[in-house]
């Protein structure tokens, strides 16, 4: 991902190639979709290009500014084909973050769940967000320094769930999953 940035590319550039390769998948769903017999699934997109892609968008968000960002959120939203896709990456980086104790890491999965922006489903955004508070603990990293940074560039839109992602991320160690399912792993 870094060698990307490293290339002279801007984020717009890079931005605008992902989208393009995005809405192809999009396109390519959409004929499977239709050409699906009754009752069995639409081919899913994936694969290490899709991976990559995703990494892509997460390192975007990160570095872009909230135009950006509004524009990787309201994407994200609406290509079905990759829908949870980027929220099941804040996994992913749980897991790289519970093998380096890197912080990198858990601000890419907070940026994953930031571009989710509940679109999935809140209960897993409340998993994912578990999953990473806890791997960083246990890899020595206070996670609230970095809840903080990533509320601050997320939506602060009301969205389906009636809560800005904003606060849902201020609000995560207050919450009564949190209480329930997060903190008792805590010892």
């Amino acid at each position: 991902m870094a060698e990307r940035f490293g290339a002279g590319a801007s984020a717009d550039g890079l931005w605008q190639g992902l989208k393009i390769r995005m809405d192809d998948r999009q396109a390519a769903y959409r004929r499977s979709w239709l050409r699906a017999p009754l009752g069995e699934p639409a081919h899913q997109p994936g694969g290490e290009e899709l991976a990559s892609d995703l990494n892509l968008a997460c390192e975007l968000y990160l570095r872009g500014d909230e135009t950006l960002r509004r524009e990787i959120r309201k994407s994200f939203s609406e290509w079905t084909a990759v829908r949870g896709r980027v929220l099941a990456k804040a996994w992913s980086f749980a897991d790289k973050l519970a093998d380096t104790s890197d912080g990198r890491w858990l601000r890419l999965g907070l940026v994953a769940v930031s571009i989710d922006d509940n679109g999935t489903d809140f209960r897993d955004s409340y998993v994912a967000l578990g999953d990473l508070y806890v791997c960083a603990v246990r890899g020595g990293i206070e996670p609230g320094p970095y809840f903080e940074e990533a509320a601050e560039i997320s939506s602060g839109v009301s969205n389906m769930e009636l809560t800005p992602m904003r606060d849902f991320l201020l609000r995560f160690e207050g919450s009564a999953y949190f209480r329930e399912a997060g903190a008792p792993k805590l010892g």
